[in-house]
């Protein structure tokens, strides 16, 4: 473009991980520059920026208001309804192609960013451990700002505990309650979300129990995060017979569950949007990766590489078998037990001290 836009409409879908990752993008796009930029999200992720107070979030029904053919052509009209000066496609699937289709008849420009599909495929195939990692969702999405004229520098993007505009004061009374009942005097607070979208990127049910007790025993308070349903139950489990392991899936909405992160002094999660979210708050976070690998670009912001814990690829030669980790080879279903609990305890240990 010619002219940096002044106004950018920008839409991210899915899925909660991805859309986590445009948090310190955007704090970073509108703290150096003077434009508007509206999101369109869907209403489930829209608590995950309700701290940018610059950001204009709309939220958009896909399953009913604006389903369908039809129903793209209506949301195309309401982006332009806008008025913005330009649409940034932040997701690239079949349904904002379709949008920005529609959007270019309406005579609104649009762009899209860049996935990287190939190489991280090509990474795969011929995977290279020692070899550089890809660019990640993050840089990638401030690529596609830079592109558009839009100063960002992630570099300069400190996301302190709390930084992100909630402090003690901002914290609902009964998250605030909770969170008092776990204070302890030596031990600390760890979030543990052992749940991820496919079984090659989740943390065994009976492992997830030993490191529960491993920290507990540490003096430590666990708290369990995953989606209501199944994943809470499971996790109900683990809190038998455990004071110092307390369920939060299924219990608290998600603006309460961002609040009981911002308690955390410590995140311990898979591939998966929890570690997203954590990292949002500026908390050290530990990830497990089994099936996938962070050098593909999906690392929680601000987080060094000694704390993404890989599978052993001495054992499980083919890693990583897939970009996003929904292929598991016949033998690999063990894949994540080949993280041992105690690697991953003193791990927890160095970080938090």
């Amino acid at each position: 473009m010619n002219k940096r836009p002044k106004h950018i409409a920008i839409v991210r879908f899915s899925a909660m991980g991805d859309v986590a990752m445009l948090f310190p993008v955007l704090r970073a796009v509108l703290a150096q520059n003077d434009l508007e930029i509206t999101l369109l999200t869907r209403p489930q992720f829209a608590p995950i920026f309700s701290s940018i107070t610059q950001l204009n979030v709309v939220s958009v029904d896909l399953k009913n208001t604006y389903s369908g053919i039809a129903g793209l052509w209506a949301l195309a009209k309401r982006i332009r309804s806008l008025k913005p000066d330009h649409f940034l496609d932040l997701h690239d699937v079949l349904r904002t192609k379709i949008i920005r289709s529609f959007l270019g008849v309406l005579g609104v420009s649009a762009t899209k960013f860049d996935k990287g599909r190939a190489e991280k495929k090509r990474r795969v195939l011929h995977f290279d451990p020692g070899a550089s990692w890809l660019s990640s969702t993050h840089q990638r999405y401030a690529e596609a700002f830079r592109a558009l004229g839009v100063e960002v520098d992630l570099e300069s993007v400190t996301l302190e505990p709390h930084s992100n505009g909630r402090r003690s004061d901002d914290i609902s009374n009964p998250v605030q309650s909770f969170l008092n009942t776990l204070q302890t005097k030596d031990g600390a607070i760890i979030g543990l979300a052992p749940f991820a979208a496919y079984p090659g990127k989740t943390y065994p049910l009976d492992c997830s129990k030993a490191l529960c007790t491993a920290l507990a025993d540490r003096g430590h308070q666990v708290l369990l995060f995953g989606a209501p349903g199944p994943e809470a139950e499971a996790l109900a489990q683990l809190t038998q017979d455990q004071k110092k392991v307390h369920l939060v899936a299924g219990k608290w909405t998600l603006t309460q569950e961002l609040e009981l992160i911002s308690g955390l002094n410590l995140m311990i999660a898979m591939d998966s949007s929890n570690g997203h979210l954590a990292a949002n708050f500026g908390l050290p976070v530990i990830t497990l990766w089994g099936a996938t690998h962070p050098s593909l670009g999906f690392a929680p912001f601000g987080q060094s590489k000694d704390c993404q814990l890989c599978a052993d690829r001495g054992e499980y030669p083919k890693l990583p078998t897939s970009v996003y980790g929904n292929k598991l080879p016949e033998g690999y279903e063990d894949v994540m037990r080949s993280i041992p609990v105690a690697r991953i305890v003193q791990k927890a240990e160095e970080q938090l001290n």
